[in-house]
């Protein structure tokens, strides 16, 4: 692999440590000091909201910017950011509004920088290299997720909020190092195609999307993925463990632990069958979703809390291959130079799918039961297959893109 990978993998890695850690913190800190569910839940809010809105943007910085230095600079803001925070954190509960307002700031940041990271991906590995590095990405992520969650309430009970939020802060500084790393070797990854025309760069992106046959059935298969993804969350998967198996708070838990442990051991299994996954992208697709749907469906119709948890194990490989095909079938459907503008356009329309599934399959959940949510849930999975072998047929007719080395 290219050598300037490894500093990316440090950094992307890191950033999801700090997130989970950032998350759990600022949570936590605002329902303990005003003991009220609904400011604590105005931050996740204003998180989505933000990102949404700083990837309607994006197009237009992108346009304007070096992208090295542009990733360099965001790395600065958020790592600045986050010291003042650190700092100031304890006093800032009584000006709340102005922990509300660093908030936006860092998502917004935050709805900057993530498509950049998703572009370095192709752009510093290709071919069979592409799929081991999504699926490195993808286990190290999962894996400091598990962690992240499991230390930091440990350091929140035991440290407290202020001391934990300063772990954060440490490892920005250790991102914004790799991120100088990563720049210094990728100086000439730019943007070639600059347009002095702000309405179309806002538009370019979704003119992309639609005009791609391939992109176009990519993203209709991310879209019915993205309306089952509130179908995980922990709402809906508590009321499942708790009205179809009997069972807890304990048991719900082990699911997602073992879900997790799943998703780590697919990430494994797709860097060993990488040669078979880069030879046979649609097949992994259409094969995962199948899968994938059945096992949903038999999940939704269980009853036996033992056999959730091996359905639970059994989803996580399954649903790694299928999307890290996924995602390389997107990086190779798109030139690089356009590969931003696609990934900001998604930031916006992939949460915005979520958060009204959120909204529908909660409804369902309370007016036809829990179980109903999981059998809707397959079927749109087999909907993402039939896109899958829909791209098939687009495939024999427009050849995929070919990235090249340009380090």
């Amino acid at each position: 692999m290219n050598i300037a990978f490894y500093p990316y993998w440090a950094a992307k890695t890191l950033l999801s440590l700090i997130n989970v850690i950032y998350i759990m913190v600022i949570t936590t800190f605002i329902y303990s000091h005003t003991g009220s569910v609904l400011y604590a839940a105005m931050f996740p809010l204003i998180q989505i909201i933000t990102r949404i809105t700083a990837s309607f943007t994006l197009p237009l910085l992108v346009n304007h910017f070096p992208f090295s230095k542009l990733l360099i600079r965001i790395s600065i803001a958020k790592t600045l950011i986050m010291t003042c925070i650190a700092i100031s954190l304890n006093h800032l509960i009584s000006q709340l509004p102005l922990l509300l307002l660093a908030v936006v700031i860092l998502s917004f940041l935050d709805g900057w920088e993530t498509p950049l990271l998703k572009t370095l991906t192709p752009q510093l590995v290709q071919g069979e290299d592409l799929i081991k590095a999504n699926s490195l990405l993808s286990v190290s992520n999962q894996t400091v997720t598990i962690v992240g969650y499991a230390m930091t309430g440990f350091a929140v009970m035991n440290w407290g909020a202020a001391q934990t939020f300063w772990a954060a802060t440490s490892l920005s500084w250790a991102v914004l190092i790799f991120m100088i790393t990563m720049g210094s070797l990728t100086r000439n990854v730019e943007q070639p195609h600059k347009s002095a025309v702000s309405r179309k760069v806002f538009r370019e992106g979704w003119s992309i999307l639609w005009k791609n046959p391939s992109l176009r059935l990519i993203t209709l298969m991310d879209i019915a993925q993205a309306l089952t993804g509130s179908i995980w969350i922990g709402a809906v998967t508590l009321a499942f463990a708790k009205e179809a198996l009997g069972r807890g708070e304990g048991w719900w838990g082990l699911m997602n632990s073992s879900y997790a442990a799943g998703t780590m051991l697919g990430g494994i299994l797709a860097l060993a069958l990488a040669k078979r996954i880069q030879k046979h992208l649609i097949a992994s697709m259409t094969m995962g979703s199948l899968l994938f749907s059945l096992l949903t469906v038999v999940y939704g119709l269980n009853n036996l809390p033992w056999l959730a948890l091996v359905l639970c194990i059994l989803m996580g490989p399954v649903h790694q291959i299928r999307d890290v095909a996924q995602q390389i079938a997107l990086q190779n459907s798109v030139p690089l130079e356009s590969l931003t503008k696609v990934y900001a356009t998604h930031g916006v329309l992939i949460p915005a799918v979520m958060s009204v599934s959120i909204v529908i399959f909660g409804l369902v959940a309370d007016q036809l039961g829990v179980r109903w949510v999981y059998l809707i849930g397959g079927v749109l999975f087999i909907v993402s297959a039939l896109c899958s072998l829909s791209l098939n047929r687009v495939h024999r007719n427009q050849p995929i893109v070919k990235h090249t080395k340009n380090m």
